[in-house]
Protein backbone atom coordinates (compact mmCIF):
# COMPACT_ATOMS: atom_id res chain seq x y z
CA UNK A 1 0.00 0.00 0.00
CA UNK A 2 1.52 3.15 -0.78
CA UNK A 3 0.45 6.44 0.70
CA UNK A 4 -1.13 9.71 -0.43
CA UNK A 5 1.37 12.26 -1.24
CA UNK A 6 1.36 14.99 1.08
CA UNK A 7 1.31 18.45 -0.09
CA UNK A 8 3.37 20.93 2.35
CA UNK A 9 2.07 24.04 0.31
CA UNK A 10 -1.29 23.26 1.56
CA UNK A 11 -0.36 23.43 5.46
CA UNK A 12 1.01 26.71 5.27
CA UNK A 13 -1.42 28.16 3.06
CA UNK A 14 -4.06 26.47 6.00
CA UNK A 15 -1.20 28.42 8.79
CA UNK A 16 -0.89 31.20 7.01
CA UNK A 17 -4.81 31.84 6.70
CA UNK A 18 -5.22 30.81 10.56
CA UNK A 19 -3.32 33.50 11.29
CA UNK A 20 -5.13 35.89 8.80
CA UNK A 21 -8.66 34.83 10.66
CA UNK A 22 -7.25 35.39 14.41
CA UNK A 23 -5.85 38.81 13.63
CA UNK A 24 -9.43 39.70 12.22
CA UNK A 25 -10.67 38.12 15.43
CA UNK A 26 -8.13 40.34 17.53
CA UNK A 27 -9.33 43.20 15.63
CA UNK A 28 -13.25 42.84 16.06
CA UNK A 29 -12.33 42.42 19.88
CA UNK A 30 -10.29 45.88 19.74
CA UNK A 31 -12.62 47.66 18.13
CA UNK A 32 -15.88 46.32 21.10
CA UNK A 33 -13.03 46.78 23.36
CA UNK A 34 -12.76 50.37 22.57
CA UNK A 35 -16.61 51.26 21.68
CA UNK A 36 -17.03 50.23 25.32
CA UNK A 37 -14.28 52.20 27.10
CA UNK A 38 -15.61 55.87 25.00
CA UNK A 39 -19.71 55.05 25.90
CA UNK A 40 -20.51 56.46 28.55
CA UNK A 41 -17.49 58.45 29.12
CA UNK A 42 -14.00 59.12 29.45
CA UNK A 43 -12.28 58.33 32.73
CA UNK A 44 -8.50 57.90 33.47
CA UNK A 45 -8.94 54.14 34.00
CA UNK A 46 -10.89 54.24 30.32
CA UNK A 47 -8.63 56.24 28.67
CA UNK A 48 -5.61 54.07 29.95
CA UNK A 49 -7.74 50.97 28.38
CA UNK A 50 -8.14 52.63 25.42
CA UNK A 51 -4.69 53.27 24.44
CA UNK A 52 -3.80 49.47 25.80
CA UNK A 53 -6.10 48.31 23.54
CA UNK A 54 -4.95 49.58 20.89
CA UNK A 55 -1.30 48.84 21.86
CA UNK A 56 -2.38 45.02 22.35
CA UNK A 57 -4.11 45.33 18.60
CA UNK A 58 -1.02 46.33 16.72
CA UNK A 59 1.22 44.08 18.72
CA UNK A 60 -0.59 41.11 17.73
CA UNK A 61 -1.27 42.64 13.95
CA UNK A 62 2.73 43.00 13.80
CA UNK A 63 3.30 39.27 15.49
CA UNK A 64 0.89 37.88 13.05
CA UNK A 65 2.17 39.28 9.68
CA UNK A 66 5.46 38.36 10.72
CA UNK A 67 4.38 34.84 11.07
CA UNK A 68 2.65 35.24 7.58
CA UNK A 69 5.75 36.58 5.93
CA UNK A 70 7.86 33.74 7.10
CA UNK A 71 5.41 30.90 6.09
CA UNK A 72 5.35 32.47 2.62
CA UNK A 73 9.07 32.63 2.49
CA UNK A 74 9.91 29.52 0.11
CA UNK A 75 11.80 26.81 1.96
CA UNK A 76 15.41 27.04 1.83
CA UNK A 77 17.41 23.62 0.21
CA UNK A 78 20.44 22.22 1.89
CA UNK A 79 23.28 21.10 -0.13
CA UNK A 80 21.19 17.17 -0.68
CA UNK A 81 18.27 18.69 -2.19
CA UNK A 82 16.40 17.94 0.71
CA UNK A 83 14.08 21.18 2.04
CA UNK A 84 15.80 22.88 5.20
CA UNK A 85 12.98 23.38 7.94
CA UNK A 86 12.17 27.02 9.59
CA UNK A 87 14.10 27.41 13.07
CA UNK A 88 12.16 26.46 15.94
CA UNK A 89 12.43 29.64 17.65
CA UNK A 90 9.91 30.89 14.74
CA UNK A 91 7.29 28.63 15.21
CA UNK A 92 7.39 28.57 18.85
CA UNK A 93 7.82 32.76 18.78
CA UNK A 94 4.63 33.76 17.37
CA UNK A 95 2.28 31.80 19.06
CA UNK A 96 3.94 32.72 22.63
CA UNK A 97 3.81 36.45 21.84
CA UNK A 98 0.25 35.96 20.65
CA UNK A 99 -0.66 34.37 23.86
CA UNK A 100 0.84 37.88 25.57
CA UNK A 101 -1.01 39.77 23.83
CA UNK A 102 -4.28 37.37 24.80
CA UNK A 103 -3.43 38.02 28.19
CA UNK A 104 -3.09 41.69 27.83
CA UNK A 105 -6.26 42.41 26.51
CA UNK A 106 -7.83 40.25 29.31
CA UNK A 107 -6.08 42.59 32.01
CA UNK A 108 -7.53 45.56 29.40
CA UNK A 109 -11.09 43.91 29.90
CA UNK A 110 -10.62 43.30 33.73
CA UNK A 111 -9.88 47.11 33.99
CA UNK A 112 -12.82 47.99 32.14
CA UNK A 113 -15.14 45.52 34.04
CA UNK A 114 -14.60 47.02 37.07
CA UNK A 115 -14.40 50.64 36.00
CA UNK A 116 -17.86 50.36 34.66
CA UNK A 117 -19.33 48.04 37.03
CA UNK A 118 -21.08 51.07 38.99
CA UNK A 119 -22.82 51.92 36.00
CA UNK A 120 -26.55 50.88 35.03
CA UNK A 121 -24.89 49.20 31.68
CA UNK A 122 -24.28 45.47 33.33
CA UNK A 123 -27.90 45.43 35.43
Amino acid sequence: MTAAPVDRGAQAERTRLAWRRTALAVTVVSLLTVRLALHPGITPVRAAALIGACGVWVFFLIVAQRRIWSLARPAESTPDGAPERPPVNAAVRSPALAAVSCLAMALVGIALTVDLWPLPLWR
